[in-house]
């Protein structure tokens, strides 16, 4: 059966270079190891999006967060990637937090994300890409850094309720990320017939 799926390219992503469209765990290995922990990260969204969200709790222009925004926008071209070239489906109800009940007591007391008791990055990803496309969640991290940077909210009713849902989507992918890296790649359910053929070497 031909292939029809259109192949990604560096011009349609504002950061993502070739190799790392090619292979995405090229990013996700220098990030986790190199610039921050999930915990740390998981903060630096927090902060991000309250301050963009609201820009009279902002401590002021740091540069911080221009990379930041930067890193958050990269982290979704990157997630991205991984939801096309793997071929996952958008869920039908995106903002059902909670498969079971063990999966909200894993939140409450973790925090970790997960689906019927298992850390699943590519349900994050299929849920983040569900509620938002790429083009739009590139619309919103923008209006976030302009309110920033202005110091202003440019429409009081701008987000709304919904920057509760854009914060937790956020913070959901940077765990969905972090999965990624604590499995070396990410693992799909495939039927027993399937048969793994990879087109990218192994780092």
């Amino acid at each position: 059966m031909k292939n029809t799926q259109k192949k990604l390219k560096a011009k349609n992503f504002r950061y993502l270079t070739k190799e790392i469209i090619d292979n995405p765990m090229l990013y996700i290995h220098d990030f986790f190891r190199n610039q921050t922990d999930l915990i740390n990260w998981q903060n630096d969204i927090h902060l991000f999006v309250i301050s963009g969200a609201y820009p009279a709790m902002s401590t002021g222009g740091h540069p911080e967060n221009g990379y930041n925004c930067n890193q958050m926008i990269k982290q979704i071209e990157v997630a991205y990637v991984i939801f096309k070239q793997c071929g996952l489906t958008k869920h039908q109800n995106p903002l059902k937090l909670f498969a079971t009940r063990n999966d909200y007591f894993n939140y409450s007391y973790g925090p970790k994300f997960t689906c019927n008791d298992k850390k699943n990055p590519y349900d994050l990803i299929c849920k983040f890409f569900s509620y938002h496309s790429l083009r739009k969640w590139y619309k919103i991290m923008d209006e976030l850094m302009e309110q920033l940077t202005l110091k202003r909210s440019l429409d009081n009713a701008q987000f709304g309720d919904k920057i509760i849902a854009i914060r937790e989507f956020l913070i959901c992918l940077a765990h969905a990320l972090y999965y990624i890296y604590e499995n070396n790649g990410i693992t799909l359910p495939l039927p027993a017939y399937a048969h793994i053929k990879s087109t990218i070497a192994q780092q």
